[in-house]
């Protein structure tokens, strides 16, 4: 019945068919089945090996999970982990937070688009990443930054909003 109320919410003026109660369904699993594995990405385990295929398997496009290192307790957007992209080399530090989705507080509206992270990049611990933004290759960002703008290639930013250091 819950299902039904959503769809009829979302589908004002379309007429419900089995088909979109099904696809109801169908959207709500895949997102249980993708938040179990982003889940079981949190128990102790190395940062190389399993936990990239974890995250994986949990929506996250990681496009080399060999070569990619994940450290515990990563906040991933859950509403639409499938835009988050992780590239070969990347190393994301413990307590990272990455959203693709926010709301702008002075239009109200919300945004939703991709957050790239490019080879051989480094995320230090407690970074958010906030936005739809790129973080170049071989970058680098400081702990505790919070990243709101892209990142070119070879370059350090740090801080609160996360602003350009140096170059590499």
């Amino acid at each position: 019945m819950r299902f039904i109320k959503y769809i009829h919410h979302y589908y004002q003026n379309k007429k419900i068919t089995e088909k979109t109660i099904a696809m109801a369904k169908y959207v709500t699993l895949r997102r249980i089945y993708q938040r179990v594995w982003l889940l079981l990405s949190n128990l102790p385990m190395s940062g190389h090996g399993v936990r990239p295929w974890l995250v994986k398997f949990g929506g996250v496009k990681v496009l080399d999970p060999k070569h990619t290192f994940i450290g515990t307790d990563i906040g991933w957007d859950t509403v639409h982990p499938e835009k988050i992209v992780i590239e070969s080399g990347v190393r994301l530090t413990s307590r990272t937070s990455i959203l693709t989705h926010f709301i702008n507080p002075q239009t109200g509206d919300y945004t939703c688009a991709e957050v790239r992270i490019k080879k051989n990049a480094f995320i230090g611990t407690g970074t958010i990443i906030t936005k739809p933004v790129t973080i170049g290759e071989r970058s680098i960002v400081g702990a505790g930054s919070v990243v709101t703008k892209n990142i070119p290639d070879d370059e350090v930013w740090a801080g609160n909003p996360a602003k350009f250091i140096r170059k590499r």
